[in-house]
C-alpha cells in the first residue's frame, strides 16, 4: 500500500468515526425526545383533560422512534417484501387508528430502542479490516546496484535484494541469500517461539527481523505475499457467512397479508351475514388489533438484545443476534495454541545435567549471559529465573540467531541453540529428548556441554477446565497451531483435546475448519493475526479482545474481554437459554393470537380486551420474558 494511499485511509477512518459518533448522539437524542413525548401524552390521558390532545404528543412520539423504521416499512410495501419495518408501521398506525395512540407509540419507541441497542452491541467490537495491511511496512530497503534505496513494497520486483536490519518487519515474501538471525513469525504461522534464518531459509511479509542483519531475496510481489492472502482468505470467508433471516421475517410473509385482508373479509362477511354496519366494523377492527403483530415481531429482537446486553455484563462481546442463534447448536470448538490456549510467557520445565554439573552452576551462567541480551528467549530465561545470582560477564558477544557468549570467572560459557555448539565444536550430550517438550536451550563451559534447559509455555488459566466442560457437553474439541508436532502434541494431550493438528499456515488452519464445518455448527477461537482467516471461515469466531490484534477482533463474531476460557461453556448455555425463550415468546405469540382470532370472528370478544391481551399484554410478556436474559448469569 503506497504512503498516499495510507494517508487517504487515515483520513477516511477518522471521518467514519466522527459520523458514527455523531449518528449516535442523534439517535439517543430521538430515543430521550420520544420518551419525553410520550411521558406527555400520558400525563394528558391521566390527568382528564380533553382525550384528543393526547394524539399531538403520542404521534410526534411516534414518528419521531419511526425516523428510520416508518420508511422502510413502506418501502418493504412497495417492494412486496412486509418485513420487521412494515409489520411495526401497521401496528404502530393500527393503534392509532382504532383509538390506542399510547400504544401505537410505546410499540415503536420499544422497537426503536430494541434496534438501536443491538446496533451499538455489533458496533464496540468492529474496528477496520484494514489494520492487516498496517503489517506490511510503508516502505523497504532494496539494493539497486550497490546503492541502497528506499521504495514502497509495491515497486520492488522479484528477485530484487531487500535488506533487513534488526527490529524492523520485514516487507515482502523471500528467501535469506545473506546474513543469520531470528525472526518473529507469530503473525504469520502463530509460532510461540522466534525462529532462526539462515541462507537459504524462507521468510515472510509481515514478520520480524529480531537481532541480526539479513538480506532477503524477493520471492513474490507484494500482492501475492502471505500476508495479502490472509486479507483475501478473510474477504472471501466472510462472503460465504450469510447471516440466516429471522424467522419473523418470514413469516411475516404469509401471517401479515392473511390477516389484513382476513379483517376486511369478517366485516364483509359479517354484513352479509345480517350483522349491522357499526357491528361488522367493530368485528373487523377487533380483528386488525389482534393481527397488529407487535408482540410478534418484537418477541425475537427484544429476547436477542437481552441475551447481547446479559453477555456483556458478563465480559462477552457479541456482534449481532444472528451469532447467538449459530451458538445454540454448537459441535465443534476449535482452538488456536499460541496465546490462546497458552499465554506467551515461559517457564522452566527442566534442567538435564551433564558432566557432573549442578542446576545452580547451569542456570547462573545462563542468566549471567542471557540476561545481557534482548533476546524473547533471553528475556523469558530470566523472568524463569527470577531471583537467581547473577555473575558479571566479560567480552560478551551476541551471536544473531544462535546465542550469545561471554567469559565468567576467566572461564568461556556458550549459550544458546544447538547449531552455536556445533560451531563452537562443543560435542552434545544427546540425551536431551529426555528433557522434556519445549524450547531448548543449551549450556556449555570452554569445550563442554555442561547441560540443557528446556522452557514451556505457559497454559492459560481455565483452558483445561473449559475443554472438559465442552466435551462433557458433547461438544467436539480440536487444537490448531503453527507450532511442532512434538510440543502441539504434549498440551492437546495434557488438556484433553479430542484431536490436535500442526504445523499449519492460515491457508491451512482454514481449510481444516471447512472440514470440521461438515460435522456441523462450528466455532474457531483465537487471538492473532494469522488466526483471522479461521476465524472468518467457522461459524462463529470467537477472538480474546484485549491480547487479539485489531484484524482478528474485527473477523471474530465474539470477544473475550477478560481473555477467560472458561466463559465459553457459558456463553453457549447463554445462547440455547435465548433460543429457548425466542421459542416461548413466538409460541405463544401466535397461539394467543389464533385463539383471540377464533373469538373476534364469533364476535365474543370486545374491542379493549383484544387491546389489552391479545397486543399491549402479549408485548408485555414477552418483553418480560425476554428481560430474564439480561441478567448476568444464566446457568
Amino acid at each position: 500500500m503506497s504512503e498516499e494511499n495510507r494517508a487517504a485511509c487515515e483520513v477516511c477512518e477518522e471521518e467514519r468515526v466522527r459520523r458514527e459518533a455523531v449518528g449516535f448522539r442523534q439517535k439517543y437524542a430521538i430515543g430521550l425526545f420520544s420518551t419525553v413525548l410520550l411521558a406527555v401524552g400520558l400525563i394528558i390521558v391521566l390527568s382528564g383533560e380533553n382525550p384528543l390532545l393526547s394524539y399531538v404528543p403520542f404521534m410526534a412520539a411516534l414518528l419521531a422512534s419511526g425516523r428510520w423504521t416508518i420508511p422502510d416499512g413502506f418501502r418493504d410495501l412497495l417492494k412486496k417484501h412486509l418485513g420487521t419495518s412494515f409489520l411495526m408501521t401497521v401496528a404502530a398506525f393500527g393503534a392509532m387508528l382504532i383509538g390506542e395512540p399510547a400504544e401505537g407509540a410505546t410499540v415503536m419507541l420499544l422497537f426503536y430502542i430494541a434496534e438501536l441497542l443491538e446496533e451499538k452491541a455489533a458496533d464496540r467490537v468492529k474496528s477496520e479490516i484494514g489494520t492487516l495491511v498496517e503489517l506490511e511496512p510503508p516502505s523497504v530497503v532494496a539494493k539497486d546496484g550497490d546503492v541502497e534505496v528506499r521504495l514502497s513494497p509495491d515497486d520492488v520486483y522479484v528477485g530484487q535484494i531487500m535488506v533487513v536490519r534488526p527490529g524492523e518487519r520485514i516487507g515482502l515474501d523471500g528467501i535469506v541469500v545473506r546474513g543469520a538471525s531470528t525472526v518473529n513469525q507469530a503473525p504469520i504461522t502463530g509460532e510461540s517461539n522466534p525462529v532462526e534464518k539462515n541462507n537459504g531459509d524462507q521468510v515472510y511479509a509481515g514478520t520480524v527481523n529480531l537481532d541480526g542483519y539479513l538480506e532477503i531475496e524477493v520471492t513474490k510481489l507484494s500482492r501475492d505475499s502471505v500476508l495479502s492472502r490472509i486479507v483475501q482468505l478473510v474477504n472471501d470467508a466472510q462472503k460465504k457467512k450469510s447471516s440466516s433471516e429471522r424467522f419473523v421475517e418470514r413469516f411475516s410473509h404469509t401471517y401479515t397479508p392473511v390477516m389484513v385482508a382476513g379483517s376486511l373479509l369478517l366485516g364483509i362477511a359479517s354484513l352479509i351475514l345480517g350483522v349491522s354496519l357499526q357491528g361488522s366494523v367493530y368485528r373487523g377492527l377487533t380483528l386488525l388489533v389482534i393481527s397488529c403483530p407487535c408482540a410478534f415481531a418484537i418477541s425475537i429482537p427484544v429476547s436477542m438484545v437481552s441475551a447481547l446486553v446479559g453477555s456483556a455484563r458478563d465480559g462477552v462481546l457479541v456482534k449481532g443476534a444472528a451469532i447467538l442463534e449459530k451458538m445454540s447448536d454448537v459441535r465443534v470448538v476449535a482452538f488456536d495454541k499460541t496465546g490462546t490456549l497458552t499465554s506467551g510467557d515461559f517457564a522452566l520445565e527442566n534442567v538435564c545435567l551433564h558432566d557432573d554439573a549442578t542446576e545452580e552452576e547451569i542456570l547462573e551462567a545462563a542468566v549471567s549471559l542471557e540476561g545481557m541480551s534482548e533476546h524473547p528467549i533471553a528475556q523469558a530465561l530470566v523472568r524463569a529465573t527470577e531471583g537467581m545470582p547473577r555473575e558479571t560477564a566479560d567480552e560478551f558477544v551476541s551471536i544473531p540467531g544462535r546465542g550469545v557468549k561471554g567469559k565468567i570467572n576467566g572461564d568461556t560459557y556458550t549459550v544458546g541453540s544447538r547449531r552455536l555448539l556445533d560451531e563452537q565444536s562443543v560435542e552434545l550430550v544427546d540425551n536431551e529428548h529426555s528433557c522434556g517438550v519445549g524450547t531448548v536451550v543449551y549450556v556449555a563451559k570452554n569445550s563442554k556441554h555442561l547441560g540443557t534447559i528446556v522452557l514451556a509455555d505457559i497454559t492459560r488459566k481455565g483452558s483445561k477446565e473449559t475443554i472438559a466442560e465442552l466435551r462433557r457437553r458433547g461438544v467436539m474439541t480440536v487444537m490448531l497451531t503453527g507450532d511442532n508436532e512434538v510440543v502441539a502434541q504434549k498440551l492437546a494431550k495434557e488438556l484433553g483435546f479430542d484431536e490436535y493438528h500442526a504445523g499449519l499456515l492460515p491457508e491451512q488452519k482454514v481449510r481444516l475448519i471447512e472440514e470440521l464445518a461438515k460435522k456441523g455448527t462450528v466455532i474457531m477461537v483465537g487471538d492473532g493475526v494469522n488466526d483471522a482467516p479461521a476465524l472468518a471461515a467457522a461459524h462463529v469466531g470467537i477472538a480474546l479482545g484485549v491480547i487479539s490484534s485489531d484484524a482478528a477482533l474485527e473477523t471474530a463474531d465474539v470477544a473475550l474481554m477478560k481473555d477467560d476460557l472458561t466463559k465459553i461453556p457459558g456463553l453457549l448455555s447463554r445462547a440455547k437459554k435465548t433460543m429457548r425463550i425466542v421459542r416461548q415468546n413466538v409460541a405463544v405469540s401466535i397461539t394467543l393470537k389464533l385463539f383471540l382470532g377464533v373469538l373476534a370472528v364469533l364476535g365474543l370478544i370486545s374491542l379493549w380486551l383484544a387491546i389489552a391481551v391479545g397486543d399491549m399484554g402479549l408485548t408485555l410478556a414477552v418483553i418480560g420474558n425476554a428481560l430474564r436474559l439480561t441478567r448476568k448469569s444464566v446457568f
